[in-house]
């Protein structure tokens, strides 16, 4: 079936797409600077936390993008009904998940802030920033879904404008909040994490509307009961691996995080300005890869599977095209970018190396996540989830220790082991995607041998 995603193209989903993930990715840089006008606690507090909250959103995400995988896979093959089924059903999943985990966070934050570390003005800004953010999670569970739906219809477009009015929200939160507009009292950094949820909130009121107005959803409690057992089964198989790699790498970053901080309260800020920064090459990395999922898994539901791996490898040269030009002009302005921080003399001493070996993990990151993502949507995840998690407690993280510590390189070891790790783990994603074991496991093969 020629969907109406297969016919816009790379291109046509992607520009929607890039200009949707610039404006999503700006929010936490956005959210950093105006942290950093508060104060240097306040933005190292909410960027060490940073990793807690992505891990799980990761969570829902993977469920999500299950889902959304299973879904395009039943659209590429025409069967429209139980294409609407799936989505219900991965909604249902994904918002309860979302609920329990932002409960689980609330009643955590004492007792993660500790493990990692985070004392003094760092710890009390952690323990007051993580109790709201924890609302996030639900938020991001509604809104994940709402984009799903709206891309695999071939409608990025109102992802587009809900990710503008939650940018804008954002911005004029953040304004009002730290510069005390209108009589405003102080709220510091409590005030910033309560603008980030109404903003999200206002972005997937958007996203809910257009799928309202634009997007036939309507089943009959038969369908959906008829096919719940079927697609959480299939939910389970292909998140399941999914959710391996990813949550490893954030607890990765958490533990990093925790290594910064034990160097001290300007390594840790240093790191998650750095961090932040690179945050950027995100942009064309992740639009490409939603625009390629898409259009991957419509193409192995079609039974196209030569046109599939065309397609990956196709965005994968200009996603990482996209990313290197991106990495080398932040080198370049490491000065200018890092001053807009702080004025800290040693943060900015260190900006070029810290900056050029972030730029040096951006080719690996690009890679593993454009191949990561499309070997779990077509089904074969359970290799990289396992040689990915091993390559990452294995090799890097040892690494990172032995090189920030033994070898006292400090921060720099952390960032050299964060190179080694995504380069690492991108030659073995992409040996296993130029196997073609995907051939066999997405989910009408694995149907056909039933």
């Amino acid at each position: 079936m020629n969907t109406r995603a297969q016919q816009q193209g790379l291109w046509g989903l992607s520009k929607p797409l890039l200009l949707e993930q610039a404006l999503q990715f700006s929010v936490p840089l956005m959210d950093t600077l105006f942290l950093a006008i508060l104060s240097d606690a306040a933005a190292s507090a909410a960027g060490a936390l940073a990793p807690v909250l992505f891990l799980c959103g990761n969570i829902i995400w993977v469920t999500v993008f299950a889902g959304a995988s299973i879904a395009n896979q039943r659209l590429g093959a025409g069967n429209l009904e139980r294409a609407k089924a799936t989505i219900w059903i991965y909604a249902l999943w994904s918002i309860l998940l979302g609920i329990l985990i932002a409960l689980g966070l609330y009643v955590a934050t004492p007792w993660i802030t500790s493990v990692m570390g985070l004392n003094g003005d760092i710890g009390a800004n952690a323990n007051d920033y993580l109790h709201i953010a924890a609302t996030l999670v639900i938020v991001w569970a509604v809104k994940g879904v709402c984009h799903s739906i709206l891309n695999m219809h071939g409608l990025p477009g109102w992802n587009l404008l809900a990710n503008l009015v939650y940018f804008l929200a954002n911005l004029a939160g953040n304004a009002i909040v730290v510069y005390q507009l209108f009589g405003l009292p102080h709220y510091g950094i409590t005030g910033v994490a309560w603008a980030s949820v109404i903003a999200s909130s206002l972005g997937v009121l958007v996203s809910l509307t257009a799928i309202t107005f634009n997007v036939p959803l309507k089943i009959t409690l038969s369908q959906f009961t008829q096919n719940f057992s079927n697609v959480t089964q299939n939910l389970l198989r292909i998140a399941a691996p999914s959710a391996i790699e990813p949550l490893s790498f954030d607890i990765n970053m958490v533990v990093l995080n925790s290594m910064a901080a034990k160097l001290g309260a300007l390594a840790l800020a240093a790191k998650v300005y750095t961090f932040n920064t690179f945050m950027l090459g995100l942009i064309i990395s992740v639009a490409l890869t939603t625009a390629t999922q898409i259009l991957v898994t419509q193409k192995v539901g079609a039974g196209k599977l030569q046109q599939a791996d065309q397609q990956l490898r196709r965005s994968l040269r200009i996603a990482l095209l996209g990313t290197g030009l991106t990495a080398a002009l932040l080198v370049t302005l490491n000065q200018s970018i890092m001053q807009l921080y702080t004025q800290d003399e040693w943060i900015l001493a260190g900006a070029f190396w810290w900056f050029l070996l972030a730029g040096l993990s951006e080719p690996g990151r690009t890679v593993n996540i454009m191949t990561g993502l499309n070997l779990r949507a077509t089904g074969d995840g359970w290799y990289i989830s396992a040689v990915g998690l091993l390559f990452t407690w294995l090799v890097a993280l040892p690494l990172a220790y032995l090189l920030a510590f033994v070898l006292k390189l400090g921060l720099l070891g952390l960032l050299i082991s964060a190179v080694v790790d995504e380069s690492g783990r991108a030659l073995l994603f992409y040996r296993r995607w130029r196997q073609q074991r995907w051939h066999h496991s997405h989910i009408h093969a694995r149907e056909a041998r039933l």
